[in-house]
């Protein structure tokens, strides 16, 4: 088991975090009910299972049986941006048994549970933008987003490819990716983090679970042919990853954003304070899309500093943070969307492995 990284000590700036947080609780009603997205454990839910519905039962239109299930793909990101990150953080109900329980529904679209909320509460929240440690951004294989992991040959094109692999990215996420973090001693995951045996248990019976309803069922019991059926899933899938990729990636991986590197004592050159500022930047759009779609998730520097304060104060927290960094000279970035985006594909492209001569690649 490898041993954990450090960060850097300094007074003043746990001096200054103490300042911040003062400010936020005295600037914010922290008991506030976050009554928005509990509406939505009723709306959001209630919505996937409708459109699978009338999917059976219009299947004989191919036409309607790919549309809901491309609206299935677009509420699984939505489910998981207004509901299930809210409730890892235990911020959408205040008792947390009742955010445990909205867990499973993670489990019943697809998902680990267990295994993800190890991803995103122990490593991505510790040490974002880390190699070999932040999970939420580990990729492997044919894609290279951090900029000291080992090139691949596969990777030289990658910013090209990458516009066809990104459409695929839930697909990876439900049947490879969180197999791979249970099975493959390899994973980061498993440095630090034992597999209780029911949990394997659970792996299988809600993937077995989401594999009936979404292919199986729709076979044997509505009679769509298995070409419709395989369709319709990875309609599913590319419309879930293209929804959930314009939430999830603008915030860390770019080349606006650095990369910090432990050193041979396994400690980071930053405080947690400053390795967040250094690691995160927003995303500054303010609308009913960005509020109720996207749950303020673009808001994402204070989630990092504040992850259990609900995102429907989380606004009121990013200001708090703009005048604290602008005090104590903490680089606070926020970009636009579009801009976010630029900035992702400069790392990707940057990350790809410079055309070697032949000799070069096979010596």
């Amino acid at each position: 088991m490898s041993r954990k990284p450090s960060f850097t000590k300094s007074t003043e700036e746990d001096q200054h975090f103490i300042l911040l947080k003062e400010a936020v609780k005295e600037r914010l009603d922290l008991e506030e009910k976050n009554y928005q997205n509990q509406f939505k454990v009723l709306l959001l839910p209630s919505l996937y299972f409708l459109f699978w519905f009338v999917a059976m039962q219009y299947q004989s239109y191919s036409f309607l049986y790919y549309l809901f299930y491309g609206l299935m793909g677009v509420l699984v990101t939505l489910i998981f941006v207004n509901l299930i990150h809210e409730a890892c953080h235990y911020s959408l109900f205040k008792k947390k048994w009742k955010n445990k329980v909205i867990m499973y529904l993670f489990d019943c679209i697809g998902a680990n549970s267990f295994i993800w909320i190890n991803r995103h509460i122990r490593m991505h929240h510790n040490y974002p933008n880390t190699i070999g440690w932040d999970t939420d951004i580990e990729q492997g294989g044919p894609l290279k987003l951090f900029p000291s992991e080992n090139n691949l040959f596969i990777q030289k094109y990658q910013h090209y490819w990458v516009f066809f692999l990104y459409p695929l990215f839930l697909l990876n996420w439900l049947l490879v990716r969180d197999f791979r973090d249970f099975y493959s001693a390899k994973r980061y995951i498993r440095k630090f983090v034992k597999i209780p045996l029911v949990e394997y248990f659970k792996l299988w019976f809600f993937k077995l679970l989401f594999i009936s309803y979404a292919i199986i069922i729709p076979i044997l019991v509505f009679n769509v042919s298995i070409g419709q059926a395989l369709l319709g899933f990875l309609i599913q899938m590319i419309c879930g990853s293209l929804v959930g990729l314009v939430i999830l990636l603008p915030s860390h991986a770019n080349v606006g954003n650095e990369f910090p590197i432990p050193n041979a004592n396994y400690q980071l050159p930053t405080t947690w304070l400053r390795h967040q500022f250094i690691t995160t930047n927003d995303v500054h759009c303010e609308n009913f899309v960005s509020k109720h779609v996207m749950n303020n998730f673009n808001y994402h520097l204070a989630h990092h500093l504040f992850p259990n304060v609900s995102s429907t104060q989380i606004i009121k927290v990013t200001e708090i943070i703009k005048e604290f960094a602008m005090e104590y000279n903490f680089p606070y970035k926020s970009y636009s969307l579009l801009k976010a985006f630029q900035l992702h594909y400069q790392l990707v492209k940057k990350n790809a492995i410079k055309p070697e001569s032949f000799f070069e690649e096979t010596m």
